[in-house]
């Protein structure tokens, strides 16, 4: 078979939850399937940076267009055309959009969409107004209705697209999401002396990690720590690590705070001895379609306390406190137990060493593999 993906979510460059989905799905792809051809698509009528773009294969080759994208875009969105599978020119027998974009295809061509989430209909007004107004430029619904299958990547999201668009059951597939290889522990102390200089880090801290937008509840990390520290006097910071995102997500307003440290984008490599070294990763987020960083926490040896929402459940498991991400109060009191029961702290590594293991890339990889 000769399958197309559709590369136009990995051409902004940065690194967040969908960047690493395509990125670990498609490693974990192209090192299992040696048979099927793969043309990597991209549209960018200026030059971009396409280094990162997993390429090194035999049996795949990138095939680039020439078209301004606002341009193609509403063409591909209102018109319907012209034909994604006849862009790329090549004889496709399938086409995969890795994130819901406009993205017609022939009727001789399959197309299997991705929804992360239904972030863009539950928490829109966590979206800026351009970003809003690209929403319904894309007419996600109209792509789910379109697609011959979805690959939701949790059962809760999976629900939203029966509950919101009437997508039947059996056209939606769950694969779930995996954390990296890499995310492991490491054995090296004076590795976190280098990643502790580089991003002004203190010696001890409960961490958050992950895009600096609404829906993260960072304003709710932020009340309960401040509530905690005053109960304790403790030596112990906060590090919110993560990068805003204006163009895309309105504006969050964070407080100072002497012991609560903002460190902007963590690069990949130095993720998971950020993890490590923290005393508990704390993610009470309002709404996830999966919530990776759970997973990347857990794989790292790090106790985990999270939210009880959307499909943060499914996730976590019985391997991590779960409150509510309403009430800052249960927040400051799962904190509490942690720092205080080392039994506890102990008990939460095991279980997210235990659970992490459920989930792989090559599993992931091997059931998109039967939907192609």
């Amino acid at each position: 078979m000769r399958i197309a993906i559709d590369l136009r979510p990995l051409m902004a460059g940065k690194i967040s939850g969908v960047e690493i989905y395509i990125l670990g799905m498609l490693k974990a792809l192209f090192e299992s399937d040696k048979n099927n051809e793969y043309v990597l698509w991209y549209n960018s009528f200026k030059k971009v940076d396409v280094s990162h773009f997993p390429d090194k294969y035999p049996n795949v080759t990138v095939k680039r267009t020439r078209i301004p994208n606002k341009l193609l875009n509403l063409s591909l969105s209102i018109l319907r055309w012209p034909k994604v599978d006849k862009l790329i020119g090549k004889d496709i027998d399938v086409l995969w959009v890795p994130d819901p974009r406009p993205a017609p295809v022939s009727k001789k061509c399959k197309k299997i969409t991705t929804f992360h989430d239904l972030s863009f209909v539950d928490f829109k007004y966590s979206f800026n107004t351009k970003t809003r107004l690209w929403h319904k430029i894309l007419r996600p619904k109209k792509e789910a209705l379109e697609a011959d299958t979805i690959v939701a990547v949790s059962e809760f999201t999976k629900g939203q697209l029966i509950d919101e668009y009437g997508i039947k059951s059996d056209k939606i597939k769950v694969i779930y999401e995996a954390a990296a290889e890499h995310l492991q522990p490491l054995p090296f102390a004076k590795s976190f002396e280098i990643i502790q200089r580089k991003y002004h880090l203190p010696d001890q801290y409960f961490l958050c990690l992950s895009t600096l937008e609404p829906r993260k509840n960072i304003s709710g990390i932020i009340k309960a720590y401040t509530e905690w520290q005053y109960g304790n006097k403790s030596d112990i910071s906060l590090v919110i690590a993560g990068k805003k995102h204006p163009k895309i997500f309105a504006d969050l307003h964070l407080k100072d705070h002497p012991q609560i440290h903002m460190t902007g984008f963590i690069d990949e490599e130095d993720k998971a001895l950020l993890y490590q070294h923290a005393l508990t990763f704390l993610y009470p987020s309002l709404y996830e379609g999966f919530g990776l960083p759970i997973l990347e926490a857990m794989q790292c040896g790090t106790p985990v306390i999270t939210s009880d929402a959307t499909s943060i459940p499914e996730v976590a498991g019985d391997s991590a406190i779960l409150i509510n991400p309403n009430e800052p109060k249960e927040l400051k009191q799962a904190m509490d137990e942690v720092y205080r029961d080392e039994n506890l702290r102990h008990d939460l590594i095991e279980k997210g060493f235990e659970q992490a293991k459920k989930f792989s890339w090559k599993k992931a990889a091997g059931e998109l593999m039967e939907l192609f």
